[in-house]
């Protein structure tokens, strides 16, 4: 019975994880793009750009995982690049929870 409530408890953990998103503030544009750029640094950024938005993820998947769910919105919203800013503590909640950063760019040249 033990085992049971240990295969549940981490089921719902599996479960609440995977339905995580990501969270936009700011811009749309059309048409959506099918290459975006990953930078850690704005000091990495060689063209002229315009940041349209802000996005937001939970901490605690893997940085690869959090950097393909990054790009794939970014897709959706016409941006060119990310510029991932790292993290912070989103205080919204009942509890503190940290959550990674990155700013959407959009190309002006």
């Amino acid at each position: 019975m033990k085992n049971l409530h240990i295969f549940i408890i981490a089921g719902l953990c599996l479960l609440l994880s995977s339905c995580a998103t990501v969270t936009y503030f700011g811009d749309t544009l059309t048409p959506a793009t099918t290459s975006v750029e990953v930078f850690y640094s704005t000091h990495d950024v060689t063209r002229q750009y315009k940041v349209i938005g802000h996005l937001n993820y939970p901490d605690g998947e893997s940085p690869d995982v959090v950097k393909a769910k990054f790009v794939a919105y970014a897709q959706k919203i016409g941006a060119d690049a990310i510029v991932i800013t790292g993290s912070s503590v989103d205080t919204r909640g009942q509890s503190g929870s940290n959550v990674i950063n990155a700013d959407a760019l959009k190309y002006t040249n």
